[in-house]
């Protein structure tokens, strides 16, 4: 019979360390071509992004007060991870403010 594993045991175990090395590694690969591509854009093409964002962003949090999936994949049309984190911290942070002036 196998030992009973916990779930710390799991989340400690080397196929879970091996995993979040590789999710690491491609994050920072990731970040890194992120910043190259703005890096090479000129100061339109900036302004131009810089906009649809806030303007979808402004849709997803204020108008339409969806929830991060919704903004992620409806109306930003993108797939499951693409800026997920940053983008459900940001979520998270707009409610809270958006909910303190509507108690006010």
């Amino acid at each position: 019979m196998l030992p009973k594993k916990t779930m710390a045991d799991w989340l400690n175990s080397e196929e879970i360390q091996e995993l979040r090395k590789s999710f690491n590694a491609f994050e920072k690969q990731q970040n890194a071509e992120d910043d190259a591509w703005w890096d090479n854009l000129d100061q339109e093409s900036r302004a131009r992004a810089f906009r649809q964002i806030t303007k979808l962003m402004h849709q997803a949090e204020v108008k339409d007060r969806g929830s991060y999936r919704w903004a992620i994949y409806d109306v930003f049309g993108l797939d499951y991870g693409d800026g997920l984190a940053h983008y459900m911290a940001l979520h998270n942070l707009i409610g809270m403010g958006l909910d303190s002036q509507a108690s006010k």
